[in-house]
């Protein structure tokens, strides 16, 4: 009778679980998949959302540069997420739902100035006008923001 007791709780607590599982959820996890290395985050707090911008090899070369130099082969997605309260600590925010994917894909061979940009999960991104940005605003913008610092190994090591 105790077994089956506690195999009926951990039932509930694993069907609980699963039900939380959104469709969103499962979209981003999906795109977590190809994403690449996360290269920077930050905050917009008028939006009330982080950005986490992610990208392949070729990208982490380019934010090395500090988006200076690029290639045609690179790739970088933005994942949006609204905030939430972290339930578990009395002043802290969480990453909430899933807002908005943007890609941005590496220079256009015939126009070495331009990239390629699309948007497959959430709306286009507007001002507080209510205006839709520009693709080269948009890309400006996610470039504008400072990509993580990654010590030497020798600095490390003294």
């Amino acid at each position: 009778m105790k077994a089956m007791s506690i195999l009926l709780l951990v039932l509930g607590t694993i069907g609980s679980c699963c039900g939380q599982v959104s469709s969103r959820t499962t979209k981003s996890a999906d795109v977590l998949q190809t994403a690449g290395v996360q290269m920077t985050a930050f905050l917009n707090l008028h939006e009330h959302t982080i950005s986490v911008l992610y990208g392949d090899s070729a990208a982490f070369e380019s934010t090395k540069s500090n988006f200076n130099y690029h290639t045609a082969d690179e790739h970088f997605v933005l994942i949006t997420y609204k905030l939430k309260n972290f339930y578990y600590d009395y002043d802290a925010q969480a990453r909430g739902d899933l807002e908005r994917v943007e890609y941005i894909s590496g220079l256009n061979p015939n126009d070495g100035e331009k990239f390629s940009y699309k948007i497959t999960i959430g709306n286009w991104p507007q001002n507080s006008k209510g205006i839709r940005y520009k693709e080269s605003e948009r890309i400006k913008f996610i470039f504008s923001h400072k990509p993580y610092e990654y010590p030497e190994v020798e600095s490390l090591n003294k």
